[in-house]
Formats: C-alpha cells, sequence, structure tokens
C-alpha cells in the first residue's frame, strides 16, 4: 500500500510516518519544510507547499491513501490568511486531486478544538461546535469543506478525525509542561478543576492504522483520545510524579489572562513567541474530555497508555538527550 503523508515533519506527522514505514508500506512525506532528521529507510520526502498545487500534484500519483496532517497552527509570524488558506482553501484542490488520482481513502486530521470549551463533559463528536481561536475556527470551516465534498468524493472513501492533545517524546508542549515542573517553575492559573484528554503519539498511530481502508468509516467523523481523561490538576500531579518536581507556584486566573494579555501585545510587535498568552491559558479553563465509544465501537479503536506510563516515556527521553540536566 502507497501512503501519501502531509505534515510529515510535524510531531504527529513524523510518528506516523514512522509507524507506517514500520509496518511495511510505502510511504512519501510531504511537508513544507525538509527534514530535520534522516527518513526512514525508503521513506521517499517531498518538500511543497499544500497551497501550491504544482508542488504536491506529483507526489499524490500512485498514493492508495492520503492521510492529510498539514496545517497552519501554532506559528506566530503567520498572518490570519495563512491560516484561511492552509486550513480551508487548500482542501477542495487537494481532495480533487485525490480523487482523480484514484486514492482510495482520505483521511482529513481536524482537532478536537472544533468542539471550543465543552459545555458538557464528556463531549462526543456530536457535541456542538463552537470554536474559539483563529486556528480552531479554521479547522471548523475545513470540516465543512470536506463534508461539502463528499458527495462527490466516491469512489475515494473519506474520513474525518479529530484528535485530542496528542503527546509523546518530542511533543514541544509536554516537554515544556515537564521540565518546568521538574525545576519548580511551573505556575499553577486557577484552581485545576477542569479537563483534559491527553492520547499517547502511539495509540493515535495506532488508531489511523486501523480505520486504513474500512468502508465503514467513510464519511464519518472519529475522536481519537486517549484511554481517560483528567483535570489539569491531576496532569500536573502526574507530571510531579514522573519528574520528582513540585508546582511551588499557584495564581488566580484573572492574574493570568491579565499578563497573557500583556505579554501577547509585546511579542506581537517584536515578532516573538509569547512564553505565555491567553491561548496557553487555556490549559487550565477549557473543558476538552470526550466519549470515544464510537471508535471503539466501529474500527476497534482502544488506546491503552495512561498519562503517568506516558509522561514517564516523554521524562525517559528528555533525560536520554545528549546534555540534558538530571534532575
Amino acid at each position: 500500500m502507497n501512503i501519501l503523508v502531509t505534515g510529515a515533519q510535524g510531531f504527529i506527522g513524523r510518528a506516523v510516518v514512522a509507524g507506517l514505514s514500520e509496518r511495511g508500506w510505502q510511504v512519501t512525506a510531504l511537508d513544507l519544510s525538509p527534514p530535520r532528521d534522516p527518513p526512514p529507510a525508503g521513506v521517499k520526502v517531498v518538500s511543497g507547499d499544500i497551497r501550491r498545487v504544482e508542488q504536491w500534484r506529483q507526489a499524490i500519483e500512485g498514493a492508495d491513501v492520503v492521510i492529510h496532517l498539514a496545517s497552519a497552527h501554532l506559528q506566530v509570524d503567520l498572518p490570519e490568511s495563512a491560516y484561511w488558506e492552509t486550513n480551508v482553501k487548500s482542501l477542495r484542490p487537494f481532495l480533487e486531486a485525490a480523487r482523480a488520482a484514484g486514492v482510495k481513502h482520505f483521511i482529513h486530521t481536524s482537532s478536537v478544538g472544533v468542539h471550543g470549551t465543552l459545555a458538557e463533559v464528556p463531549g462526543n463528536e456530536d457535541s456542538p461546535l463552537a470554536p474559539e481561536n483563529l486556528y480552531e475556527q479554521t479547522k471548523r470551516a475545513g470540516e465543512a469543506e470536506v463534508v461539502r465534498f463528499l458527495p462527490e468524493a466516491p469512489p475515494m472513501g473519506v474520513t474525518i478525525v479529530r484528535p485530542a492533545w496528542v503527546y509523546g517524546p518530542g511533543d514541544p508542549r509536554t516537554e515544556r509542561i515537564l521540565g518546568a515542573v521538574a525545576r519548580g517553575r511551573f505556575i499553577m492559573f486557577g484552581g485545576g478543576r477542569n479537563h483534559r484528554h491527553p492520547i499517547y503519539i502511539d495509540d493515535y498511530v495506532t488508531g489511523v492504522v486501523q480505520l486504513l481502508l474500512q468502508a465503514h468509516t467513510f464519511g464519518r467523523t472519529y475522536i481519537l483520545a486517549g484511554p481517560a481523561y483528567l483535570t489539569s490538576r491531576e496532569l500536573v500531579g502526574a507530571a510531579e510524579q514522573v519528574t520528582g518536581g513540585k508546582t511551588r507556584l499557584r495564581v488566580p486566573l484573572a492574574i493570568g489572562y491579565a499578563a497573557g494579555l500583556g505579554v501577547e501585545m509585546v511579542c506581537r510587535v517584536v515578532g516573538a513567541s509569547p512564553p505565555i498568552s491567553r491561548r496557553t491559558l487555556a490549559f487550565f479553563t477549557n473543558q476538552n474530555a470526550f466519549d470515544i465509544t464510537r471508535a471503539r465501537q466501529e474500527f476497534g479503536f482502544a488506546p491503552s497508555i495512561g498519562v503517568v506510563e506516558g509522561f514517564r516515556r516523554v521524562w525517559d527521553a528528555m533525560q536520554r538527550r545528549p546534555g540534558a540536566a538530571r534532575h
């Protein structure tokens, strides 16, 4: 089976490419950025912008499956128009080209962020869509573009996947949390009673592999999340357990929002990534917890790696890096 993976140099993309290659499939890895490390043996690397048809058209030829991960996400220096062009406007040309090339299954990667913060926990695929920031709004609009294409898709099957917080070794957000907790510098904003729902990268890759070419998943939307959701306080507690660190500073949310707004304004002027922002504070406020029954029942999705074990794997990988500080 030949599989094209877009966004192949992102954290999730690299893991998906490696997982598919390990299973013996032919993989083409498409990304705007060149690979930081040598790709797995046999993987074909293509550099191209998903917004530029001429840069990826040849890469799609011969593909049986497309796993579409490419998106504008956390880049501070991107204008708003780049989010709409990448996450929405590029989709129809890409879907049409995939169908014309004989692709059998197109997996579009969205995000649970399209639900915003849930009014009721746990949510599921049918929970109201209420995106709050630009990324979430464009991912929702991207889903709508895919849904509009569904009547024209056959014989190609199309599936939408909404990942929860995918983490693992190499995920910058998780590594920042663990590092800050280990050094006693993690700031806990508010009471930490909101819910978060992480999924370890290996469980995520396995879930995507399980639905490949499954005709009963065509036209369906699935949330992929881990075996359990936790409060943000429990997640920080897991980080403390794994690293041996301690959260020593707790700050009211109101102060955090004021500080986040100020830092955002300064960083916007200098073109830097803010160390704290209103978006990062969503970790302590958003309700993101999901029922994954649909994926369990329809293609056997069974995530098994809990957050303590997952954090331990990330922490161990951090400690093995050359020059890593020992805690």
